[in-house]
């Protein structure tokens, strides 16, 4: 044998496994596309499967978010009663001040010497008026001896100084109580949440010097859109998340305006908490008021609805196929809504409706 042919046996034997694996994949090919067939079956219609919700009574509440803000339920802005000039100031911003506790002495010079004139003259009319008395009580003395008219105008002497002491006593009153004005005290037990004055400063009747609170009983103070506020009332239950904190705390609506401001279109509500708290003034709270409760209802969310013009509707899969159904909501502010009419326990309501057509057929996923 020579030596080329014993080379091409070579070479022949070589590609053998090359044609075999080539022929295994072939095969493999062929029945991974046959039972492709056989489990996707191509050339039968297929009906679309859409998700839908089937619907069951349940509890549905009502509630309304808003965001509000940690107020007092009382507190004073403090304002002087008469200009001047700050003299010292006796309290301090944060700190606990007791009803009558100076905050603010003004300088009153000039009105203690009005009361120190006022005092004189008043010293002065008693002392007139001791005298009159004095002389009528001689008249009187002598009897007969003495004229009646003589008589008469010591008593109408006497008279006259005596009101004029009455007049310089409510002179001397006035004089007192504006000294008074001049020293400035806390209205109320309370905290100052500002302080706004300085020694040395003018303070007339416009300035607000301090701002007085008390911080034992606070309330979140918001408002309610005009679309929602006729559905919100006093004794509503509530509860409020505060800002930072991650345990609600309950409430309830305290009060709620009788009018709507036409400036914002909000009507101003207080909700008060259930509990004393403690939290800063100011603090922003997450509040969700529980408007109304029902017990057993259908709902569904939004993204299933459909607006129509005036009309709104639904669309569920009824005996396999898409129809379109007109529904009354109540409509709120949430991720789902009640249902009022047009739907049924047990409805299969598609929820992105944007998908199906109505008419064809579907079942639900």
């Amino acid at each position: 044998m020579s030596e080329s042919t014993t080379k091409s046996q070579v070479r022949s034997r070589r590609r053998w496994p090359k044609r075999a694996v080539l022929v295994v994949l072939v095969l493999a090919g062929v029945a991974a596309a046959v039972a492709f067939a056989l489990v996707a079956r191509p050339w039968e219609e297929r009906i679309p499967v859409y998700a839908a919700e089937t619907l069951e009574p349940g509890p549905i509440s009502l509630v309304l978010a808003v965001n509000g803000r940690v107020a007092p339920r009382q507190s004073v802005s403090v304002r002087p009663q008469v200009s001047a000039k700050v003299v010292s100031v006796e309290a301090d911003e944060g700190e606990a001040v007791t009803e009558g506790q100076v905050l603010v002495r003004l300088d009153d010079a000039q009105a203690q010497a009005e009361l120190d004139q006022a005092n004189a003259a008043v010293e002065a009319g008693l002392l007139t008026v001791k005298q009159v008395e004095a002389k009528l009580e001689r008249a009187k003395a002598l009897g007969e001896n003495v004229a009646r008219s003589t008589l008469e105008d010591a008593e109408r002497e006497l008279d006259s100084a005596r009101n004029e002491v009455a007049r310089l006593r409510a002179v001397q009153s006035q004089a007192k109580s504006r000294l008074e004005q001049y020293t400035i005290e806390a209205p109320m037990d309370g905290v100052v949440l500002e302080r706004s004055v300085e020694p040395g400063q003018l303070a007339d009747t416009q300035t607000a010097l301090f701002e007085v609170a008390d911080l034992k009983r606070l309330h979140v103070e918001t408002d309610v859109d005009e679309i929602y506020a006729s559905r919100v009332h006093q004794g509503l239950k509530a509860l409020m998340l505060p800002v930072g904190e991650t345990v609600a705390r309950d409430g309830q609506v305290d009060f709620a305006s009788p009018s709507v401001d036409p400036a914002t279109g909000g009507r101003s509500i207080r909700i008060g908490f259930e509990d004393p708290t403690d939290l800063p003034v100011g603090l922003t709270v997450n509040v969700n008021i529980f408007v109304d409760e029902f017990e057993d209802a259908l709902s569904v969310p939004r993204s299933a609805l459909v607006t129509e013009g005036s009309d709104t509707v639904v669309r569920v899969i009824e005996d396999g196929v898409v129809v379109e159904r007109a529904v009354k909501v109540l409509d709120w502010p949430a991720e789902r809504v009640k249902v009022n009419e047009g739907l049924e326990a047990g409805d299969a309501v598609i929820l992105d409706p944007g998908v199906a057509t109505v008419g064809e057929a579907a079942s639900a996923g």
